[in-house]
């Protein structure tokens, strides 16, 4: 019995046992963190795209590629994030074994590539493919993600998830989590390794931001390049063969993931790299192994022929200056600038340059104005860019209002001796009133004196 159809058996059992015992609410999640899902991000300002919940390149046009049979399908470039192409990008579909791309993704942030871990019994017991690994077999992360994204290893998936994770039910938890963080909002995964569950779903454009992220990861990215690695258990050994064919059939291919279970059918992302240009490739739901390839190598082909990644600016473009203290002070690109482009076709930018200069002294880095980029051609706007210190900064000392100040201190001035003036003459009145002497005349005391006597 071949592994196709070992895999096709163990799917359609956990599909049935699935579907039996599912309860249709949709269990809720544990208030889980994110471990820091925006780092993976690219740091970057991307010009030509349209505004929306999915960043189409403008002009796309997805009547004019190829046709394919896959239900669902999205090619994105993996530098700048910009779609240029969807079909039914926000449908849900199940995912099969791509789901062990958000599980590296994880294990690969939260633990270390020497990390030891021990299968447990439900590890153990999950169906193939898998690495056959008996309970209490110690294997390093390494080891198992190599088994987990090459050999598709659905007890290294438990494993994974049971060791950083504590069980597979929070692990579930963390994974949506990291996916909202990624803005894959479709997106609910109820297990670690993509085995049928009528809740574990996503979409073909939440999967590509996923991926996209994980591709950010070098040992991520190392892995999925890799087309074969030793496995040295201890019931079996052997030297197992990537099973994303298109590392062998497609040129410039460096990964990622192949997934396929009874009701996810053919799952798909491939990533592949010509020049300096990425595409991402997302494809679900295709009935067979081959049509899924080809569908994936039509759309590589019509991408790679149409579209580019065109640098615009890079990271530390010095795009003017502000005057500070001791002279000129420059202003940079945090990010770089890039767009995805029809091949022939680059933009033609102009840079308009708004400084800002700080009214205190700020450190590096803090934002001091923006940069308008602008289609020369047409003058339409195609964004702004903020513009930050490559220093410190100190601002321009203001000057002495000399003039002003000598006149409000000549006023206090004048204003100071009046004061002393009116005090003095007002001092000098009572004085004098005090020291004046009333002289009587001899007939006045005498007339008063007789007065007092008639009393």
């Amino acid at each position: 019995m071949t592994s196709r159809l070992i895999r096709l058996g163990f799917a359609a059992l956990a599909a049935a046992a699935s579907l039996a015992a599912c309860d249709p609410a949709v269990r809720a999640e544990r208030s889980t963190p994110p471990v820091a899902a925006e780092s993976l991000i690219p740091r970057e300002d991307v010009l030509d795209v349209k505004s929306g919940s999915i960043p189409y390149v403008v002009g796309e046009d997805a009547s004019s590629w190829p046709s394919i049979i896959s239900q669902a399908a999205v090619v994105m470039d993996m530098d700048t994030g910009a779609v240029v192409y969807a079909k039914d990008p926000n449908a849900p579909h199940y995912p099969a074994s791509i789901t062990k791309i958000m599980t590296a993704l994880l294990a690969l942030r939260l633990g270390n590539l020497n990390d030891v871990l021990t299968a447990s019994e439900d590890a153990v017991s999950q169906p193939p493919d898998k690495l056959y690994m008996r309970v209490g077999e110690k294997a390093t992360l390494k080891e198992l993600l190599d088994g987990l994204l090459i050999d598709s290893a659905n007890d290294a998936a438990v494993e994974i998830a049971q060791q950083y994770g504590g069980s597979v039910a929070h692990f579930a938890d963390m994974m949506n989590a990291e996916a909202r963080a990624l803005g894959a909002t479709h997106t609910h995964f109820v297990n670690p390794s993509g085995l049928p569950d009528p809740r574990h779903v996503t979409t073909a454009y939440d999967m590509a931001l996923i991926a996209r992220a994980a591709m950010q990861i070098p040992e991520f990215r190392a892995i999925v390049d890799t087309r074969s690695f030793v496995w040295k258990g201890t019931a079996w050994q052997a030297t197992l063969t990537n099973l994303n064919r298109m590392l062998f059939t497609y040129p410039g291919a460096i990964g990622v993931k192949t997934g396929f279970t009874s009701v996810a059918h053919e799952t798909l992302v491939v990533a592949a790299k010509r020049a300096g240009t990425t595409f991402l490739a997302v494809l679900m739901d295709c009935p067979t192994d081959g049509e899924i390839r080809q569908d994936a190598t039509s759309l590589l082909n019509y991408a790679f022929a149409h579209y580019e990644t065109q640098p615009i600016l890079p990271a530390g473009y010095r795009a003017g200056f502000v005057r500070a203290r001791d002279g000129l002070d420059a202003v940079i690109t945090a990010e770089p600038v890039l767009a995805t482009v029809p091949i022939g076709h680059p933009l033609d930018v102009e840079k308009v340059l708004h400084e800002q200069a700080p009214l205190h002294a700020a450190p590096k880095g803090t934002v001091a104005g923006e940069l308008d980029l602008v289609d020369a051609s047409t003058g339409e706007k195609l964004g702004a860019v903020p513009l930050v210190l490559a220093e410190p900064y100190q601002p321009v000392p203001k000057p002495i209002p000399w003039a002003k100040l000598a006149a409000r201190t000549g006023a206090a001035v004048v204003l100071m001796a009046a004061l002393v003036f009116g005090w003095r003459r007002r001092r000098r009145s009572r004085l004098s009133e005090r020291g004046r002497v009333v002289r009587v005349q001899p007939w006045q005391e005498s007339w008063q004196s007789a007065r007092r006597g008639r009393r």
